[in-house]
């Protein structure tokens, strides 16, 4: 082999050893590196957590009335159920009721066609707030006390010595007659029903006013204008 030839045939043995020690030198990763020897996979994505919870405290959030004004509010509110007590038992006695003449289901009637008043309109009326019961009359005839959380009919119910729920009871809702049915026959008996109803809500509230009277007085005690002008009124 001439001396050139013999040159090149050592210089491209050079260059093939090199290439092999360096694809064994970096291409492979180096001894115990798992990580880069593992295939890549994306990791899956960990749900949200949800916002943590924290059980509320049991917290009785009704204002505190000291022991002199809660026996001043009792005075009070004794004497004004007792006298709407007296009211409604008149109204029951006088047996002359208001009549649903709109609806054949269950009504709410406020004063019917004829003036008759419903046993808490007349009790209402019966403790002076006239006007009230007139607006009340022409602004919501239909009006179902249950459903009033505001205003001045809650104020009334509120310094009444009864209980909502009382309140509630005595405005009787009031069965109309069918379309067919003469009124000489719905009337005597939706009548007789009244009066048997009545019965009932006085037992009511005789059955514990002491208690009912309490219940007032800490439904009260969040409304310091209405426990003032109570107090003022003694």
């Amino acid at each position: 082999m001439s001396r050139p030839l013999a040159r090149l045939a050592l210089s491209l043995s050079l260059l093939v050893g090199f290439a092999g020690t360096a694809a064994a030198g970096f291409a492979a990763p180096p001894p115990g590196d798992a990580r880069a020897a593992a295939p890549v996979v994306d990791a899956p994505i960990a749900p949200p957590h949800a916002a943590p919870t924290y059980p509320r405290p049991a917290v009785d959030l009704t204002p505190r009335l000291d022991e002199a004004t809660r026996a001043r509010l009792r005075t009070a509110l004794v004497r004004q159920r007792a006298r709407n007590v007296r009211a409604f038992h008149a109204y029951v006695r006088r047996g002359v009721f208001p009549h649903n003449f709109v609806s054949t289901t269950r009504l709410n009637v406020w004063r019917d066609p004829a003036g008759h008043l419903c046993a808490a309109a007349t009790m209402i009326d019966r403790s002076g707030a006239h006007a009230l019961v007139r607006q009340v009359a022409r602004d919501d005839n239909f009006v179902r006390l249950a459903d009033v959380t505001s205003g001045p009919l809650l104020d009334w119910i509120l310094t009444s010595g009864l209980t909502h729920a009382e309140v509630v009871a005595i405005q009787e809702p009031f069965m109309g007659g069918e379309d067919e049915q003469p009124r000489a026959q719905w009337m005597p008996a939706e009548d007789a029903r009244l009066r048997a109803r009545y019965a009932e809500v006085k037992a009511q509230l005789a059955a514990a006013p002491a208690a009912s009277v309490e219940a007032a007085i800490d439904a009260l005690a969040a409304r310091p204008d209405l426990i003032a002008q109570l107090l003022r009124a003694r």
